[in-house]
C-alpha cells in the first residue's frame, strides 16, 4: 500500500487526507438526506443516491490521480482555447439550455445525451486563463497595467452569459477574478471602478425587478429571496419569511453538540434540496455541532495548505492558478454554508466535494488535481534541490 502511495498519490498529503474526509462526509449525508427523494423516483431504493453519489466520486478521485500527474505547463498551453469553448457552450446553453429549477444551465451533449453545466467548466478555464495573463505581465518595476484589459474583457464575457440563469455564480467568478488581480498588482483604480460599475449594474437589476420591471427572467426570484433576507422580522408567516431557511436553522439548533447520528435528520423530510444546496443544515443536525465544525475546519485548512503551495511556487503562474481555484473553492463552500444559517441568501451553490451532483463533484477534483499538480512539482523541484546541493556538499568534502 506504501508504495502505491509513493507512486501514484503525489503532492500535498493533506490535500488528499481532506479529499477522502469529505467524500466520506458527502456519502454519509448524501444517504440520509435522500430518503424521501429515493421513494418518490426510485420506488423507495434508498441506497440508489448513496451508490451514484459514490460513482461520481471515485471518478472525481479517478480525475484528481490523472490531473495531477499533467505537468502544469500545459494548463499554460490549453487554457485559451477552452476558454473560448466553453464561452461557445455558454452561449449555446443559454440559448437552448436544458431546463433544470427553472433555470437553463444544463448543455447536453448530442447523441450521447451527457448533461452537464458548462458554468463549472468555464469557471476553471476563466480562472486558470486569468493567471496565465498576470504572469505573462508580471513586472519587478512596477503594476501589471496590461493584464487588466484582456481579463475584464473575457471575465465579462463570461459573467454576462452565466449572470442570467446563475447570479450567484457570476458574482463568485468576478469576485475571486478581481481578488487575484488585486494580488497580482492590477492598479486598484482599475478594481475599483470595476467592482462600483458591477455592484451598480446588479442593483439596478434587481431594484427595478422589485418595482416589477423585469430586466432579466430570473430577476424577479432573486429580487424576493433579497428582499426576503433583508426583511426576514417583517414578514413572517408560519414558516417564517423563508422557508428554505427556516427549515434549515430547524435542523442545526435540533442538532445540538453532537447530533442526533448519522440517519436520523428529522428536517431532511421538510427541507427543500437538503441533498445539495442544504446539505450542511443535515450535517449540522445529524453530526452537530462538533461535526459541523470539523466540515467547516477541512476547508480553513484547505486553504491553509493551498497558502502553503503558493508561498513554495518559485513561478507566477501555477501561484496564481492555485490561488485562484483554492480561493473559488473555499469561497463557494463558505457562501453554502452561510446560507444554510442565514448569514446569506439563498443563492443555490453547492457545497464542494459534498453536496450531491456529478458536474459539480468532477470540476471540483479538476480544480482539486490542478492544485496538486503545482504541490507535486514543486516536491520535484525540492528534491532536485537537495540532490544538487548534496553533491556540491559532497564534492567540498572530498576536496
Amino acid at each position: 500500500m506504501s508504495n502505491f502511495v509513493r507512486k501514484y498519490i503525489k503532492g500535498d498529503q493533506s490535500v488528499w487526507v481532506i479529499v477522502v474526509f469529505l467524500a466520506l462526509v458527502s456519502l454519509l449525508t448524501v444517504y440520509s438526506a435522500t430518503g424521501s427523494l429515493a421513494y418518490k423516483t426510485q420506488g423507495g431504493n434508498t441506497t440508489y443516491f448513496m451508490f451514484k453519489q459514490l460513482g461520481f466520486l471515485l471518478m472525481g478521485i479517478g480525475v484528481i490521480a490523472v490531473v495531477h500527474h499533467i505537468p502544469y505547463k500545459y494548463f499554460v498551453i490549453f487554457s485559451v482555447p477552452v476558454l473560448y469553448i466553453s464561452i461557445f457552450l455558454l452561449g449555446i446553453t443559454l440559448v437552448s439550455g436544458q431546463n433544470l429549477n427553472e433555470a437553463s444551465r444544463w448543455f447536453t451533449v448530442p447523441g450521447i445525451g451527457l448533461s452537464f453545466q458548462p458554468s463549472e467548466m468555464a469557471k476553471l478555464a476563466l480562472i486558470v486563463y486569468v493567471a496565465r495573463v498576470l504572469a505573462i505581465h508580471q513586472r519587478d518595476d512596477g503594476p501589471t497595467e496590461g493584464a487588466f484589459w484582456p481579463i475584464m474583457i473575457h471575465t465579462g464575457i463570461v459573467c454576462l452569459l452565466i449572470f442570467p440563469e446563475n447570479l450567484s455564480t457570476a458574482v463568485l467568478l468576478a469576485g475571486v477574478v478581481m481578488l487575484m488581480m488585486f494580488l497580482g498588482r492590477v492598479p486598484f483604480k482599475y478594481l475599483f471602478l470595476t467592482g462600483f460599475t458591477g455592484i451598480a449594474l446588479v442593483s439596478l437589476v434587481l431594484i427595478l425587478a422589485m418595482n416589477d420591471i423585469v430586466l432579466v427572467d430570473r430577476a424577479e426570484t432573486w429580487a424576493a429571496r433579497v428582499e426576503r433576507f433583508m426583511s426576514e422580522e417583517q414578514e413572517v408567516n408560519e414558516y417564517g419569511s423563508d422557508y428554505q431557511v427556516t427549515q434549515s436553522k430547524i435542523a442545526i439548533a435540533t442538532g445540538g453538540f453532537l447530533g442526533k447520528g448519522p440517519g436520523n435528520s428529522d428536517q431532511r423530510n421538510f427541507l427543500p434540496h437538503p441533498y445539495s444546496d442544504f446539505i450542511y443544515a443535515i450535517i449540522a443536525e445529524e453530526f452537530g455541532f462538533i461535526g459541523a465544525l470539523l466540515v467547516m475546519g477541512a476547508y480553513f485548512f484547505l486553504l491553509g495548505r493551498i497558502g502553503v503551495i503558493v508561498n513554495a511556487s518559485k513561478r507566477t503562474f501555477p501561484a496564481f492558478m492555485v490561488l485562484g481555484l483554492g480561493i473559488m473553492l473555499v469561497i463557494q463552500a463558505f457562501v453554502n454554508m452561510g446560507v444554510a444559517v442565514g448569514v446569506f441568501p439563498v443563492t443555490g451553490q453547492p457545497l464542494p466535494l459534498v453536496s450531491m451532483g456529478g458536474t459539480s463533484i468532477l470540476f471540483t477534483c479538476f480544480a482539486l488535481g490542478a492544485i496538486l499538480t503545482v504541490s507535486r512539482h514543486n516536491q520535484m523541484e525540492k528534491a532536485r534541490q537537495k540532490v544538487a546541493e548534496d553533491r556540491v556538499a559532497t564534492k567540498e568534502a572530498n576536496g
